[in-house]
Protein backbone atom coordinates (compact mmCIF):
# COMPACT_ATOMS: atom_id res chain seq x y z
CA UNK A 1 0.00 0.00 0.00
CA UNK A 2 2.11 3.45 -1.39
CA UNK A 3 1.59 6.36 1.29
CA UNK A 4 -0.07 9.29 0.26
CA UNK A 5 2.68 12.26 -1.21
CA UNK A 6 3.24 14.95 1.56
CA UNK A 7 1.07 18.11 0.64
CA UNK A 8 1.87 21.69 1.60
CA UNK A 9 -0.95 21.44 4.16
CA UNK A 10 0.69 18.26 5.64
CA UNK A 11 4.56 20.01 5.80
CA UNK A 12 2.64 22.70 7.44
CA UNK A 13 0.65 20.86 9.72
CA UNK A 14 4.37 18.70 10.53
CA UNK A 15 6.47 22.31 11.12
CA UNK A 16 4.22 24.40 13.03
CA UNK A 17 3.52 20.86 15.50
CA UNK A 18 7.73 20.75 15.51
CA UNK A 19 7.41 24.22 17.54
CA UNK A 20 4.82 23.58 19.56
CA UNK A 21 5.47 26.01 22.57
CA UNK A 22 6.26 28.97 19.85
CA UNK A 23 3.00 28.75 17.72
CA UNK A 24 0.62 27.74 20.66
CA UNK A 25 2.07 31.04 22.08
CA UNK A 26 1.39 32.98 18.81
CA UNK A 27 -2.14 30.74 18.98
CA UNK A 28 -2.67 32.22 22.03
CA UNK A 29 -2.58 35.65 21.27
CA UNK A 30 -4.82 35.14 18.34
CA UNK A 31 -7.34 33.23 20.52
CA UNK A 32 -7.32 36.25 22.94
CA UNK A 33 -8.17 38.73 20.03
CA UNK A 34 -10.92 36.38 18.53
CA UNK A 35 -12.82 36.09 22.01
CA UNK A 36 -12.50 39.88 22.56
CA UNK A 37 -13.96 40.55 19.15
CA UNK A 38 -16.50 37.96 18.76
CA UNK A 39 -17.66 38.40 22.35
CA UNK A 40 -17.28 42.63 21.82
CA UNK A 41 -19.45 42.00 18.58
CA UNK A 42 -22.02 39.76 19.85
CA UNK A 43 -23.11 42.12 22.99
CA UNK A 44 -22.62 45.11 21.39
CA UNK A 45 -25.28 43.83 18.65
CA UNK A 46 -27.55 42.60 21.39
CA UNK A 47 -27.32 46.14 22.96
CA UNK A 48 -27.92 47.63 19.44
CA UNK A 49 -31.29 45.33 19.07
CA UNK A 50 -32.46 46.34 22.61
CA UNK A 51 -32.00 50.23 22.11
CA UNK A 52 -34.18 49.76 19.16
CA UNK A 53 -36.85 47.97 20.99
CA UNK A 54 -36.60 50.36 23.97
CA UNK A 55 -37.11 52.76 21.75
CA UNK A 56 -40.20 51.41 19.75
CA UNK A 57 -41.61 50.20 22.83
CA UNK A 58 -42.09 52.82 25.58
CA UNK A 59 -45.50 54.17 23.64
CA UNK A 60 -45.40 57.13 25.96
CA UNK A 61 -44.00 60.71 25.96
CA UNK A 62 -44.46 61.12 30.06
CA UNK A 63 -44.56 59.04 32.69
CA UNK A 64 -45.68 60.20 35.67
CA UNK A 65 -44.24 58.66 39.07
CA UNK A 66 -44.26 59.78 42.73
CA UNK A 67 -41.53 61.72 44.17
CA UNK A 68 -37.95 60.47 44.64
CA UNK A 69 -38.78 57.14 42.36
CA UNK A 70 -37.38 58.14 39.45
CA UNK A 71 -34.83 56.13 39.45
CA UNK A 72 -37.01 52.70 40.76
CA UNK A 73 -39.29 53.45 37.53
CA UNK A 74 -36.31 53.41 35.20
CA UNK A 75 -34.83 50.20 36.96
CA UNK A 76 -38.40 48.16 36.39
CA UNK A 77 -38.42 49.53 33.00
CA UNK A 78 -34.78 48.52 31.81
CA UNK A 79 -34.06 45.65 33.84
CA UNK A 80 -37.85 44.14 35.59
CA UNK A 81 -36.09 45.14 38.97
CA UNK A 82 -39.27 44.52 41.34
CA UNK A 83 -40.82 48.08 43.10
CA UNK A 84 -43.69 48.61 45.37
CA UNK A 85 -44.75 52.44 45.08
CA UNK A 86 -48.21 54.34 45.04
CA UNK A 87 -49.49 57.52 44.66
CA UNK A 88 -53.27 59.18 44.71
CA UNK A 89 -55.31 57.75 41.87
CA UNK A 90 -56.85 61.12 41.47
CA UNK A 91 -53.05 61.95 39.72
CA UNK A 92 -54.97 60.29 36.57
CA UNK A 93 -57.66 62.82 36.38
CA UNK A 94 -55.51 65.93 37.05
CA UNK A 95 -52.68 65.35 34.64
CA UNK A 96 -54.94 63.78 31.86
CA UNK A 97 -56.94 67.56 31.52
CA UNK A 98 -53.41 69.38 31.16
CA UNK A 99 -53.10 71.22 27.92
CA UNK A 100 -51.64 68.86 25.58
CA UNK A 101 -52.22 65.75 26.78
CA UNK A 102 -54.16 63.84 24.42
CA UNK A 103 -54.03 60.34 26.48
CA UNK A 104 -53.63 58.70 29.47
CA UNK A 105 -53.61 55.50 31.39
CA UNK A 106 -52.36 54.26 34.82
CA UNK A 107 -50.35 51.15 36.16
CA UNK A 108 -49.86 49.79 39.24
CA UNK A 109 -46.77 47.90 40.24
CA UNK A 110 -46.82 45.51 42.51
CA UNK A 111 -43.36 43.04 43.81
CA UNK A 112 -44.58 39.76 44.61
CA UNK A 113 -42.29 37.77 47.61
CA UNK A 114 -39.70 35.19 47.77
CA UNK A 115 -42.20 33.46 50.05
CA UNK A 116 -44.47 30.35 50.00
CA UNK A 117 -46.75 32.63 49.24
CA UNK A 118 -45.42 33.40 45.78
CA UNK A 119 -44.54 31.01 42.78
CA UNK A 120 -40.91 33.37 42.22
CA UNK A 121 -39.81 36.95 43.06
CA UNK A 122 -40.97 39.42 39.80
CA UNK A 123 -42.92 42.72 38.77
CA UNK A 124 -46.43 42.49 38.70
CA UNK A 125 -47.56 45.29 37.03
CA UNK A 126 -51.37 45.85 36.77
CA UNK A 127 -52.83 47.68 33.98
CA UNK A 128 -56.23 49.39 32.78
CA UNK A 129 -57.31 47.32 29.60
CA UNK A 130 -59.88 50.21 28.58
CA UNK A 131 -57.14 53.08 28.43
CA UNK A 132 -53.97 50.94 28.11
CA UNK A 133 -51.70 52.48 24.98
CA UNK A 134 -48.61 50.38 26.15
CA UNK A 135 -49.24 47.04 26.85
CA UNK A 136 -52.09 46.42 24.43
CA UNK A 137 -50.66 47.18 20.89
CA UNK A 138 -48.00 44.22 21.90
CA UNK A 139 -51.28 41.79 22.85
CA UNK A 140 -53.84 42.26 19.90
CA UNK A 141 -52.50 39.42 18.48
CA UNK A 142 -52.43 36.73 21.10
CA UNK A 143 -55.23 37.60 23.22
CA UNK A 144 -58.64 39.97 23.86
CA UNK A 145 -59.36 40.79 27.02
CA UNK A 146 -57.55 39.18 30.22
CA UNK A 147 -60.18 38.13 32.53
CA UNK A 148 -60.25 37.45 36.10
CA UNK A 149 -57.50 34.84 37.46
CA UNK A 150 -55.86 35.14 34.09
CA UNK A 151 -51.83 37.23 33.25
CA UNK A 152 -49.85 38.23 30.88
CA UNK A 153 -46.33 36.88 31.46
CA UNK A 154 -42.82 38.72 29.85
CA UNK A 155 -40.69 36.34 27.24
CA UNK A 156 -37.88 35.57 29.61
CA UNK A 157 -40.37 33.96 32.02
CA UNK A 158 -39.98 30.22 32.27
CA UNK A 159 -43.86 29.12 31.66
CA UNK A 160 -45.92 28.59 29.01
CA UNK A 161 -49.42 29.40 27.40
CA UNK A 162 -51.84 27.63 29.35
CA UNK A 163 -49.77 27.33 32.70
CA UNK A 164 -50.04 28.79 36.06
CA UNK A 165 -48.53 30.75 38.44
CA UNK A 166 -49.17 31.22 42.50
CA UNK A 167 -49.22 34.73 43.65
CA UNK A 168 -50.04 35.79 47.40
CA UNK A 169 -52.59 32.86 47.92
CA UNK A 170 -54.86 32.60 44.40
CA UNK A 171 -53.92 31.04 40.65
CA UNK A 172 -53.14 32.81 37.97
CA UNK A 173 -53.43 30.95 34.42
CA UNK A 174 -50.81 32.66 31.99
CA UNK A 175 -53.16 33.22 28.87
CA UNK A 176 -50.45 34.98 26.71
CA UNK A 177 -46.69 35.57 26.48
CA UNK A 178 -45.50 38.61 25.22
CA UNK A 179 -42.56 39.16 22.77
CA UNK A 180 -39.19 40.02 23.28
CA UNK A 181 -38.15 43.39 23.84
CA UNK A 182 -34.94 43.67 25.80
CA UNK A 183 -36.81 45.75 28.63
CA UNK A 184 -38.06 44.83 32.10
CA UNK A 185 -41.22 43.87 30.61
CA UNK A 186 -38.99 40.59 29.96
CA UNK A 187 -39.36 39.38 33.26
CA UNK A 188 -42.66 41.47 34.37
CA UNK A 189 -46.40 39.16 34.68
CA UNK A 190 -49.19 41.27 33.64
CA UNK A 191 -52.86 41.48 35.24
CA UNK A 192 -55.57 43.87 34.62
CA UNK A 193 -55.90 46.90 37.20
CA UNK A 194 -59.05 45.79 38.94
CA UNK A 195 -57.35 42.28 39.72
CA UNK A 196 -54.12 43.63 41.08
CA UNK A 197 -56.22 45.77 43.76
CA UNK A 198 -58.02 43.02 44.78
CA UNK A 199 -54.85 41.00 45.33
CA UNK A 200 -52.72 43.39 47.06
CA UNK A 201 -56.35 43.84 49.18
CA UNK A 202 -55.77 40.17 50.36
CA UNK A 203 -52.27 40.02 50.73
CA UNK A 204 -51.31 40.42 55.17
CA UNK A 205 -47.38 40.89 53.91
CA UNK A 206 -48.94 44.04 52.80
CA UNK A 207 -50.99 45.29 55.42
CA UNK A 208 -50.42 48.78 57.03
CA UNK A 209 -48.62 49.88 53.56
CA UNK A 210 -51.94 51.14 52.05
CA UNK A 211 -55.83 51.33 52.75
CA UNK A 212 -57.98 51.19 50.00
CA UNK A 213 -55.60 50.20 47.02
CA UNK A 214 -58.22 51.08 44.71
CA UNK A 215 -57.87 54.57 45.11
CA UNK A 216 -53.51 54.75 44.49
CA UNK A 217 -51.42 53.88 41.20
CA UNK A 218 -47.84 53.79 40.43
CA UNK A 219 -47.31 55.44 37.16
CA UNK A 220 -49.57 57.35 35.05
CA UNK A 221 -48.04 57.01 31.25
CA UNK A 222 -48.99 60.36 29.35
CA UNK A 223 -49.31 60.94 25.29
CA UNK A 224 -48.69 64.64 23.93
CA UNK A 225 -49.73 66.24 21.06
CA UNK A 226 -47.34 66.30 18.13
CA UNK A 227 -47.31 69.89 18.28
CA UNK A 228 -46.17 70.36 21.16
CA UNK A 229 -43.32 70.48 23.20
CA UNK A 230 -43.18 67.36 25.77
CA UNK A 231 -40.96 69.48 28.02
CA UNK A 232 -43.29 72.74 27.72
CA UNK A 233 -46.41 69.75 28.87
CA UNK A 234 -43.99 68.54 31.42
CA UNK A 235 -43.49 71.72 33.20
CA UNK A 236 -46.97 72.67 32.81
CA UNK A 237 -47.71 69.35 34.42
CA UNK A 238 -44.93 69.84 37.52
CA UNK A 239 -46.35 73.19 37.98
CA UNK A 240 -50.21 72.26 38.47
CA UNK A 241 -50.01 69.00 40.19
CA UNK A 242 -46.45 68.33 41.70
CA UNK A 243 -46.75 69.88 45.36
CA UNK A 244 -50.00 68.85 45.50
CA UNK A 245 -49.42 64.86 44.95
CA UNK A 246 -45.88 64.98 45.14
CA UNK A 247 -44.82 63.87 41.83
CA UNK A 248 -42.18 63.19 39.83
CA UNK A 249 -41.44 63.02 36.10
CA UNK A 250 -39.89 60.50 33.71
CA UNK A 251 -38.68 61.33 29.93
CA UNK A 252 -38.83 58.24 27.98
CA UNK A 253 -36.89 60.58 25.40
CA UNK A 254 -34.24 60.96 27.51
CA UNK A 255 -33.86 57.12 29.22
CA UNK A 256 -32.99 56.30 25.25
CA UNK A 257 -31.13 59.29 24.69
CA UNK A 258 -28.86 58.29 28.46
CA UNK A 259 -28.92 54.44 27.31
CA UNK A 260 -27.52 55.06 23.59
CA UNK A 261 -24.70 57.31 24.90
CA UNK A 262 -23.72 54.56 27.31
CA UNK A 263 -24.61 52.46 24.37
CA UNK A 264 -21.79 54.72 22.29
CA UNK A 265 -19.23 54.63 25.27
CA UNK A 266 -19.22 50.79 25.62
CA UNK A 267 -18.62 50.46 21.67
CA UNK A 268 -16.23 52.49 21.52
CA UNK A 269 -14.18 51.04 24.51
CA UNK A 270 -14.85 47.68 22.60
CA UNK A 271 -13.66 49.15 19.21
CA UNK A 272 -10.57 50.14 20.50
CA UNK A 273 -9.59 47.49 22.31
CA UNK A 274 -10.13 45.09 19.36
CA UNK A 275 -8.39 47.28 17.41
CA UNK A 276 -5.46 47.52 19.57
CA UNK A 277 -4.93 43.91 20.46
CA UNK A 278 -5.37 43.33 15.90
CA UNK A 279 -2.58 45.21 15.85
CA UNK A 280 -0.17 44.15 18.72
CA UNK A 281 -1.14 40.89 17.51
CA UNK A 282 0.54 41.56 13.57
CA UNK A 283 3.47 43.24 15.35
CA UNK A 284 4.55 40.81 17.93
CA UNK A 285 3.69 37.89 14.98
CA UNK A 286 5.50 40.05 12.08
CA UNK A 287 8.95 39.76 14.80
CA UNK A 288 8.30 36.31 15.59
CA UNK A 289 8.23 35.28 12.03
CA UNK A 290 11.13 37.25 10.66
CA UNK A 291 13.25 35.31 14.23
CA UNK A 292 12.09 32.07 12.76
CA UNK A 293 12.88 32.78 9.43
CA UNK A 294 16.25 33.65 9.99
CA UNK A 295 16.63 30.56 12.65
CA UNK A 296 15.90 28.47 9.16
CA UNK A 297 17.86 29.82 6.34
CA UNK A 298 19.94 26.56 6.58
CA UNK A 299 15.78 24.05 5.92
CA UNK A 300 14.89 27.17 3.34
CA UNK A 301 18.16 26.55 1.57
CA UNK A 302 17.85 23.08 1.17
CA UNK A 303 14.03 22.99 -0.09
CA UNK A 304 15.83 25.14 -2.67
CA UNK A 305 18.75 23.07 -3.44
CA UNK A 306 16.19 20.04 -4.26
CA UNK A 307 13.94 21.99 -6.66
CA UNK A 308 11.29 24.11 -4.80
CA UNK A 309 10.37 27.07 -6.18
CA UNK A 310 10.02 30.76 -4.59
CA UNK A 311 6.40 30.78 -4.32
CA UNK A 312 6.33 27.61 -3.49
CA UNK A 313 8.12 28.15 -0.40
CA UNK A 314 6.19 31.15 -0.23
CA UNK A 315 2.73 29.20 -0.15
CA UNK A 316 4.64 27.25 2.63
CA UNK A 317 5.34 29.88 4.70
CA UNK A 318 2.03 31.34 4.61
CA UNK A 319 0.08 28.22 4.92
CA UNK A 320 2.24 27.52 8.38
CA UNK A 321 0.84 31.10 9.23
CA UNK A 322 -2.87 30.48 8.54
CA UNK A 323 -2.56 27.37 10.54
CA UNK A 324 -1.65 28.87 13.78
CA UNK A 325 -3.55 31.72 13.39
CA UNK A 326 -6.88 29.58 12.50
CA UNK A 327 -6.45 27.18 15.36
CA UNK A 328 -6.18 30.19 17.80
CA UNK A 329 -9.42 31.81 16.10
CA UNK A 330 -11.27 28.36 16.61
CA UNK A 331 -10.22 28.38 20.22
CA UNK A 332 -10.92 31.69 20.74
CA UNK A 333 -14.60 31.52 19.01
CA UNK A 334 -15.20 28.41 21.43
CA UNK A 335 -14.38 30.24 24.66
CA UNK A 336 -16.36 33.57 23.23
CA UNK A 337 -19.50 31.53 22.92
CA UNK A 338 -18.82 29.35 26.27
CA UNK A 339 -18.58 32.68 28.40
CA UNK A 340 -21.38 35.34 26.43
CA UNK A 341 -24.65 32.41 25.72
CA UNK A 342 -24.59 31.00 29.34
CA UNK A 343 -23.51 34.02 31.12
CA UNK A 344 -25.32 36.24 29.42
CA UNK A 345 -28.10 37.62 31.39
CA UNK A 346 -25.22 37.87 34.05
CA UNK A 347 -23.68 40.27 32.31
CA UNK A 348 -26.40 42.38 31.14
CA UNK A 349 -27.57 42.65 34.22
CA UNK A 350 -24.28 44.30 35.10
CA UNK A 351 -23.86 46.58 32.13
CA UNK A 352 -28.01 47.61 33.23
CA UNK A 353 -28.63 48.40 29.72
CA UNK A 354 -31.33 46.89 27.74
CA UNK A 355 -30.50 43.57 25.19
CA UNK A 356 -32.20 41.08 22.87
CA UNK A 357 -31.01 37.94 21.67
CA UNK A 358 -29.20 37.18 18.05
CA UNK A 359 -30.73 34.79 15.89
CA UNK A 360 -28.47 31.69 14.37
CA UNK A 361 -28.12 33.58 11.87
CA UNK A 362 -26.58 36.85 13.21
CA UNK A 363 -24.77 34.82 15.29
CA UNK A 364 -22.96 32.30 12.70
CA UNK A 365 -22.26 35.79 10.30
CA UNK A 366 -20.76 37.21 13.48
CA UNK A 367 -19.02 33.95 13.82
CA UNK A 368 -17.45 33.45 10.41
CA UNK A 369 -16.34 37.63 9.90
CA UNK A 370 -14.61 37.25 13.40
CA UNK A 371 -13.17 34.00 12.10
CA UNK A 372 -11.61 35.58 8.84
CA UNK A 373 -10.43 38.57 10.66
CA UNK A 374 -8.21 36.66 12.79
CA UNK A 375 -6.92 33.99 10.43
CA UNK A 376 -5.90 37.08 8.49
CA UNK A 377 -3.40 38.21 10.87
CA UNK A 378 -0.52 35.48 10.48
CA UNK A 379 -0.22 35.55 7.10
CA UNK A 380 -0.51 39.19 6.80
CA UNK A 381 2.60 39.24 9.35
CA UNK A 382 4.15 36.67 8.28
CA UNK A 383 4.10 38.62 4.56
CA UNK A 384 7.32 41.12 4.59
CA UNK A 385 8.75 37.66 5.69
CA UNK A 386 8.08 35.82 2.85
CA UNK A 387 9.22 38.08 0.46
CA UNK A 388 12.40 38.83 1.98
CA UNK A 389 13.36 34.85 2.49
CA UNK A 390 12.20 33.87 -1.00
CA UNK A 391 14.45 36.67 -3.26
CA UNK A 392 17.61 35.08 -1.50
CA UNK A 393 19.88 32.48 -3.23
CA UNK A 394 19.81 28.77 -1.89
CA UNK A 395 23.35 28.40 -1.88
CA UNK A 396 24.14 31.76 0.25
CA UNK A 397 21.40 30.70 2.72
CA UNK A 398 23.61 27.79 2.88
CA UNK A 399 26.63 29.01 3.13
CA UNK A 400 25.36 31.69 5.74
CA UNK A 401 25.44 28.84 7.60
CA UNK A 402 28.53 27.91 7.89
Amino acid sequence: MSESPLTIVGLARVNVIGQPWRNLGLAALVAVFTFVLFAGSVIDRELTKGLASLSERLGADLLIVPYGYERSAKAALLRGEPSTYYMSRQVIDRVANVAGVTAATAQFFLSSLSTSCCSERVQIIGYDQKSDFLIKPWLAAKVGVVGPSEIVVGSKLNIDVGGELYFFGAVHKVVAKMEATGMGLDTSVFMPLEQVWQLVESVPQLEGKMTNPADHVSTVALKIDRQLNVKDVANAIMKDAAIEFNLDLVLPDAIVTETSRQLAGWSRLTGFLAVGLWLLALLVLALVFSVSASERKKEFGIYRLIGARRSWLGRLLLTEAFLVALTGAVVGLILGACVVFPFETLIFSSLGLPHLPLSASEIAIRALLTLAAASAIAPLASLRTVLAMTRGDAAESLRSEN
